[in-house]
């Protein structure tokens, strides 16, 4: 059976790659430094390498852009001197919206930019224009993962980014850089990939993909009041799905903070996350 990286190896293009080893060779030279910034609707906070907490700043208005983009730009960095000084953000809920789009034959990405701004309506939210779309590349005869996130958020960064000569590595949504990180631990199949995003200290909200066959088939977000066990049975009556061969779970802390049996489900820490 192929592993996860074969069937999602778009998530990682070879530019990407090739960029990334730029990256790495120049944050040796002296002047040049990487940030990362986390925001959800909660707050927006910087994480150390090791996925260590740093600074945090509370939005204003919990779940608002606005907010969102000036909580952003208390922590987004303020270089004083010459350099390459770069930046990226990862972005969770309620700021991403995720959809499993089915195969259909389009050649060009523009073309399942459109597919997924029709998904958008069709599932009754408004304002399409307002929203910024990205969805991964992959095999001829498959499926694809759309995200979206706030046009004004996507501007609000771009324009901090530009005025304080930050180089944006990319504004990534937090499942698709937390399949990304974890790809090579996960075995393709039918399979459910749920990932937690805390708010608060026995809460969360869980973004549940459902794969079968290599194709993404359904994809949900429901909150977490406590236990992910019974959310996960809900996404799965909700979708009238066969439980999965296996169930991936990749949320901060331990598995026992937010998993009764741990038995059948395989955790994975959040690539943020300090316990990671």
């Amino acid at each position: 059976m192929s592993r996860f990286t074969d069937s999602l190896g778009s998530l990682k293009a070879a530019a990407s790659k090739l960029r990334s080893v730029e990256i790495a060779r120049l944050q040796g030279v002296p002047g040049t430094g990487a940030v990362t910034i986390w925001i959800d609707g909660e707050r927006a906070r910087v994480l150390a390498p090791s996925g260590a907490h740093g600074a945090s700043v509370a939005l204003a208005t919990p779940g608002d852009v606005q907010a969102a983009s000036k909580a952003f730009e208390q922590l987004a960095p303020k270089p004083a001197r010459p350099g390459l000084h770069m930046l990226r953000v990862l972005v969770g809920a309620p700021f991403v919206r995720y959809f499993a789009l089915p195969w259909q034959p389009l050649p060009k990405p523009q073309d399942w930019i459109s597919a997924a701004r029709m998904q958008f309506v069709q599932a009754g939210v408004q304002g399409v224009e307002q929203w910024r779309f990205t969805i991964a590349d992959g095999p001829w005869g498959e499926g694809r993962l759309a995200a979206a996130v706030p046009e004004a958020l996507c501007a609000g960064v771009a324009h901090v980014c530009k005025a304080r000569r930050l180089m944006l590595l990319g504004m990534e949504p937090a499942f698709t850089f937390a399949l990304s990180k974890h790809a090579r631990r996960m075995r393709d199949g039918a399979i459910a990939v749920a990932e937690l995003e805390e708010t608060s200290a026995r809460a969360a909200i869980a973004h549940i993909g459902l794969r079968h066959g290599g194709q993404w088939t359904a994809f949900i977000a429901l909150p977490v009041p406590d236990r992910i066990d019974d959310v996960l049975r809900d996404a799965l009556a909700l979708w009238d799905a066969p439980p999965p061969e296996r169930l991936y779970v990749i949320g901060p802390g331990g598995a026992q903070r937010w998993v009764e049996d741990a038995a059948h489900i395989e955790w994975l820490p959040a690539p943020w996350d300090a316990a990671a």
